[in-house]
């Protein structure tokens, strides 16, 4: 582990276990509706078109027996003193996530 050979082999395994854990991207392929095999391009995307073409222009059947309590009620406001503390309480130098919340 102190010769260079050794370091080497220790970020050679890294690298290959970090990689290993990577997901994979760019896999273009799609099994159409007999079940064939589709990976040139233009053929996916036809085949990704006619199952979204179906899939959002099925209807479905409603039987208008769902039903749903109305909520009413007051509400609670908050209060000033409790954003301050919650402010203080999150940590500083953090990025936001994209919905814009940090942690």
């Amino acid at each position: 582990m102190e010769s260079t050979a050794g370091k080497k082999n220790v970020y050679r395994v890294a690298k290959q276990t970090a990689k290993s854990r990577q997901d994979v991207v760019g896999v273009n392929c799609v099994k159409d509706a007999n079940g064939k095999v589709l990976v040139e391009n233009d053929q996916v995307k036809e085949e990704w078109r006619k199952y979204m073409e179906k899939l959002l222009n099925e209807e479905n059947t409603w039987d208008n027996a769902t039903t749903c309590e109305n909520v009413e009620g007051p509400y609670e406001l908050i209060r000033r003193d409790e954003i301050l503390k919650a402010l203080r309480m999150m940590k500083k130098g953090k990025a936001a996530v994209p919905t814009g919340i940090v942690s």
